[in-house]
């Protein structure tokens, strides 16, 4: 494997890319999307992906992109969705038609985003979906990064439901009903979205009912789709272990000719 590290698809310093080349590239490439809440996170905390996906066969790209608040919505869809078609015309070892894309927490929620448009199969690990409910449902909740310190609270329900208010509003800038239809996938669903493979703990930062009303909407549009629920409450990379396997059975499945 052949590690090519901060390849700039972009002039922002936050636009780079590590690229994992496979010994014996089987034809297909994935892309995995960092989360982070859009407004932290690094490629370089997921090198591991990058590994595991390239001893397998696949050409493996983790893009950064740029965060919030300095760079607020679409700003990080943006530079994925530029990513990608960079990422197409490059000559590295693998088809442009055999692209997959991985994403954890928002990098998931991106990923389902680009697939409503280039139909490419879709994993993601706790994808944030249903925002626009889940707003509407906790219009009381006070938005916190670190609840505990900020604002004094104990039970872990009402920390993560003021994290999650604080990360959808540091993104989005204010939590207009505007916005917050435009950056939520569930509002765009068509049939055009990939094959999609969501994974979301029973009971963690990304609520598992907004994952089946993203299901059954899917459903609506015929589309290929399937949710595992993962015991506990872990979210996203805290269950890489148990979700590697079938995530990359789905992509060997729709990604591989071999």
């Amino acid at each position: 494997m052949i590690q090519k590290s901060d390849i700039a698809y972009g002039p922002d310093p936050l636009q780079q890319a590590d690229i994992y080349l496979p010994d014996q590239p089987n034809g297909a490439a994935i892309v995995f999307v960092h989360g982070g809440g859009w407004f932290r996170g690094d490629k370089a905390q997921d090198a591991a992906i990058g590994e595991a996906f390239a001893a397998a066969g696949y050409v493996t790209a983790l893009p950064n992109y740029r965060l919030a608040p300095g760079h607020r919505f679409p700003t990080a869809q943006t530079d994925v969705d530029a990513f990608l078609d960079w990422f197409s015309a490059t000559d590295y070892p693998f088809e442009p038609t055999r692209i997959g894309l991985l994403g954890a927490s928002v990098g998931g929620t991106m990923a389902l985003t680009n697939s409503l448009t280039s139909g490419r199969p879709v994993v993601t690990w706790s994808a944030i979906v249903d925002l626009a409910n889940w707003i509407q449902k906790h219009q009381t909740v006070k938005a916190a990064l670190d609840a505990r310190t900020e604002l004094g609270l104990t039970e872990i329900h009402a920390i993560h439901d003021a994290f999650y208010k604080y990360f959808v509003q540091t993104y989005l800038g204010d939590l207009s009903p505007q916005k917050l239809t435009a950056v939520n996938p569930m509002n765009h669903l068509t049939e055009t979205l990939g094959p999609t493979l969501m994974y979301n703990s029973t009971d963690e930062l990304a609520p598992l009912p907004g994952v089946f009303r993203f299901l059954e909407q899917a459903a609506a549009f015929k589309r290929d789709i399937a949710v595992h629920v993962v015991p506990g409450t872990g979210h996203a990379r805290a269950y890489t272990d148990f979700a590697l396997p079938g995530t990359r059975q789905f992509f060997d499945y729709h990604l591989r000719q071999d």
